[in-house]
Order: C-alpha cells, then structure tokens, then sequence
C-alpha cells in the first residue's frame, strides 16, 4: 500500500520547484506511530551550516536519524541553493508533541504536520533567498493541496513544547503573509530568488525574529541605504554644505570603501553603480535637456 505523502513529487514539480527524489523516498517511514494524516506545514531548520557550494548538507541526516531519534526526520529538505530533495512520504520524527497553534490542534506532531528541514544554521546563519522563496513556494503548494488555510503553516518554535527557536531568523507572521502571492505575480522561481538576494545585500542578513538590522560595520549595524548616507554626509561635510557632488575627494571615498569588509563594500559599490546607471539620460531626455 503507497505511503500517504507519495503526492509530494508531482506537487512540488507543480509549482515550478526543482524536486530531488533520494533514493527509497516513497516507501520510507519511522515506525514510532501512525501515518500522518496532516492538517498543516512545519517549518524547521537544520542547524548545519550550508552554502551554495554545499546546499544540502543534511540530506543523509535527515534519512538516516540521529543517535538519539530514529530517522526519516522530516519529510523534505529545502537545500540552501532552493531545491528540494524528498526525505519520506511516510511518518517522519520532525514535530514531537506539539501545542495548538493558529488553525492546528495540539496532538502528535508528527501526524499532524507535513514536515520541511530548511538546510541552514540558524543560529548565526539564515536561510537563502533561493531557500526562502523555495519554502514559500513548497509549503504554499502543499497546503492548496490539504486544502487548508494559509495560517495552517507554522514554525517548529510554535508548537514546540520543549523550547525549539526554528525557523531560526524567520518571522513566521511575514512568512504567513507572504504565502500564496507568487501564484499572482507570475514570477518564476529564479526571478523571486533575485529579489530576495538583492533584498539582502540591501539591507543585510535579518534577526533571529525576521527583524531588518543591517550589516555590521566598525561604526555599528548600517543598511546600504544608512552607509550612502553616511558616506555622502561626511564627505559633504568635509567640504562644506554647498560643495558640489564632482568636488567630493575621492581618495575619502576609496577611504571609506576600505574600511568596509570585502563582503559589504561589494554591495554597496553595486547599489552606486545602479544609481548612477539610474542617473543616466535616455537618448529622448538628452535631446530635449535645455541648450546651454
């Protein structure tokens, strides 16, 4: 007889994800109660650090369990690259007892969820853009299907009875926002994976709860847009306020690039680049500037 989640494949291709199927995904399941019957998405992370060259770390984890808790431990992984490799369409021990929360009673969690291990840290690393747009998209796919509410996705940290934090560095009320509008915006995966990164590189990795808090630099967090300002003050200052933008002294600019890590200025040498592109005359305004 098919496990009851072997619909995830086909449901996640359906909504424009690159689905993995590990090897055995269909017919694995814990043996540490009854098949899930779910009514919601759980949100979770890894805490094993990944990255784009090493996406999925966790993958073989998440299949093989812990010392302490018999594996599959959930029923997919969103790698940090944004694809989703199929754990089991069985019961997985992800949940544990869980407490009511939103539209979900309290019960087996392990039953009552649908479960996705985001391949991140979450501690002092969040997830990607790809990841993040990924999970939006999975978990929106996957509760159109349960026929359930938007609000039926919750993170580990909702119903933990035992003090769990993941998502780690996602604010679950903007995650619930934001399900089910890329089915409007016509956007491919890709495309909202760029939005998401340049969101990033603007305003720097979020906080533990999803707040915006910048990049860290020597004179404390500053966003992109908080380091412009900064930099064109102090230079504007430096030459008084009525000096022109063509009199600032570069060698203070190229000073305040360096004392920024490779890994802000980057951004920030991109955000001038885009502005001044935004600068630029199209040929229909450049004919018709006034004549000098």
């Amino acid at each position: 007889m098919a496990l009851p989640l072997v619909w995830l494949a086909d449901v996640l291709r359906a909504a424009g994800l690159t689905v993995v199927e590990t090897d055995g995904w269909r017919d694995r399941t814990a043996t540490s109660g009854p098949q899930p019957a779910p009514v919601g998405v759980l949100e979770h992370h890894t805490a094993t650090p990944a990255s784009y060259e090493n996406p999925a770390p966790s993958v073989q984890l998440c299949i093989n369990g812990r010392p302490d808790l018999a594996g599959p431990l959930c029923h997919a992984v969103i790698g940090f690259d944004g694809v989703v490799h199929l754990i089991a369409a069985g019961r997985a021990n992800h949940a544990g007892k869980a407490k009511a929360s939103g539209p979900n009673p309290a019960g087996d969690g392990n039953t009552l969820y649908v479960g996705f291990e985001w391949d991140y840290q979450g501690v002092d690393q969040g997830p990607s853009p790809e990841q993040y747009s990924a999970a939006l998209r999975a978990t929106t796919a996957v509760l159109n299907h349960l026929g359930r509410q938007m609000d039926a996705a919750r993170g580990h940290k909702e119903t933990s009875v035992t003090g769990k934090i993941d998502p780690g560095h996602v604010d679950m009320n903007q995650f619930r926002a934001e399900l089910g509008k890329k089915q409007e915006d016509d956007m491919t995966p890709e495309q909202d994976a760029i939005l998401r990164r340049l969101e990033h590189e603007l305003l720097g990795p979020r906080g533990p709860q999803g707040e915006i808090q910048g990049w860290q630099t020597e004179v404390g967090p500053r966003t992109i847009v908080a380091m412009l300002v900064d930099l064109v003050n102090g230079l504007v200052g430096q030459q008084g306020s009525a000096a022109p933008a063509q009199g600032l002294d570069g060698e203070a600019i190229k000073a305040a690039f360096q004392a920024l890590p490779p890994d802000q200025a980057a951004p920030l040498l991109a955000e001038l680049v885009r502005i001044q592109q935004d600068r630029q005359l199209t040929p229909e305004q450049y004919a018709q500037r006034p004549q000098q």
